[in-house]
């Protein structure tokens, strides 16, 4: 069963890139630009884990990150931080409220793309069989 991955973040053109590299490497990528559209995918759809932008137009990714880790629905679900945020202290804050991984952007898809494996490896390594091989 192919892996499937949230992507949320407002920057339609990186999304796209992002979705298009990870779908060609075995996930199906969906995307949303707002913390409104995310939250209303995720209600309706299961995911193996979830992208995360920080600075979006109606929100903080943060509050996202809070509220998922509160339910016991999705606290578990693997989150991997991508914003331009890069200061220590942000990355300390994201990584305390609940994310499991954090990239600053810039950053090199393929590293992404290692990163988002090594995050399923570990919660869910059956699930993501067919996408560890590099």
């Amino acid at each position: 069963m192919t892996p499937r991955i949230l992507l949320i973040d407002d920057d339609a053109r990186l999304a796209a890139m992002v979705a298009e590299y990870l779908g060609s490497s075995g996930f199906e990528v969906e995307t949303a630009g707002s913390l409104a559209a995310g939250r209303s995918k995720l209600s309706a759809g299961s995911y193996d884990a979830l992208v995360l932008d920080l600075m979006l137009p109606d929100g903080d990714g943060l509050d996202l990150c809070k509220e998922l880790r509160s339910e016991s629905r999705t606290r578990h679900l693997p989150l991997l931080m991508l914003t331009a945020r890069g200061e220590p202290m942000d990355r300390i804050v994201g990584l305390e409220l609940g994310a499991d991984d954090y990239i600053v952007k810039p950053f090199s898809v393929p590293e992404l793309l290692a990163r988002v494996r090594a995050l399923l490896r570990r919660t869910n390594p059956e699930r993501v069989a067919t996408v560890l091989s590099i």
